[in-house]
């Protein structure tokens, strides 16, 4: 299906059982509503399932704006969720998705029920205003770094199945560099600048245990300053946790929702 938005020709696919909990899944920077395809068929008996291809991704389509990717994707969720008459969702965000999923809770609190990070790097300023300064120069290095090499390394270090490696890698071609660092320098200042703390909601942090050091330790920290949130190491996963080992991930995300709701 196509929505028509203000942000360009946004697909998106609605299935599972009517009536039910609906979970939006936001995919990461360069790929597609493929990413939850082995959850899509997991939870679909149980629960409503919306996926989409985020502007610029996939089979949407992008109009160029001057906001920040991550908070114009947030209000485009809330206006493809409100086409689709639904009010209330669980979230779960891969990467890129999980800074959608933050700032979709700081805009529009009532609309989530409980939220899931696949990795999650939360919005801050934790990191010093002073890292602002390298920047542009980290998006330069890049820019100059020859593309068919940059897609297929950016498979390479995120997954450890040599199919979902491949997957990115094509995903990634197709949504194209330019988007990709564009995106992946709004990621950057989310992550340095202040901003507002989503509103408390039932979270799960996930990370796979082949990650980035660096996404492991933020992730568990972020996870420690949340009392009341839970925790899973994916096993045999890298950074797309979700696709490397689908069947403990949906675990993980069964066991959570199911105790969430009790």
């Amino acid at each position: 299906m196509i929505y028509q938005s203000k942000y360009g020709e946004i697909y998106y696919q609605l299935s599972g059982k009517e009536d039910s909990p609906v979970i939006v899944f936001i995919h990461g920077v360069g790929m597609d509503h493929r990413t939850f395809d082995k959850q899509a068929e997991a939870f679909k008996s149980d629960y409503r399932i919306l996926v989409w291809d985020l502007p610029g991704h996939g089979s949407s389509t992008y109009f160029e704006n001057q906001k920040r990717f991550t908070e114009m994707a947030a209000d485009c969720l809330y206006d493809l969720l409100n086409s689709l008459d639904i009010d209330e969702v669980i979230l779960v965000g891969q990467s890129l998705g999980s800074i959608i999923v933050q700032h979709f809770q700081i805009k529009y609190p009532r609309y989530t029920l409980a939220a899931i990070h696949v990795p999650g790097i939360e919005i801050s300023n934790r990191m010093g205003s002073w890292t602002k300064l390298f920047v542009p120069l980290m998006i330069s290095m890049f820019k100059f770094f020859p593309s068919k090499p940059f897609y297929r390394l950016f498979g390479k270090h995120r997954a450890v199945n040599e199919e979902v490696q491949k997957y990115l890698s094509r995903a990634i071609e197709k949504a194209g560099k330019k988007l990709v660092l564009r995106i992946t320098k709004d990621m950057v200042y989310d992550i340095i600048e202040e901003s507002p703390r989503p509103p408390k909601r039932p979270t799960l942090f996930t990370y796979g245990e082949k990650d980035l050091f660096f996404i492991r330790r933020v992730t568990k920290k972020w996870h420690l300053r949340e009392s009341s949130s839970q925790f899973a190491e994916i096993k045999n996963a890298d950074h797309i946790a979700n696709q490397d080992n689908p069947e403990m991930f949906n675990e993980a995300v069964r066991k959570f929702i199911l105790e969430y709701q009790a």
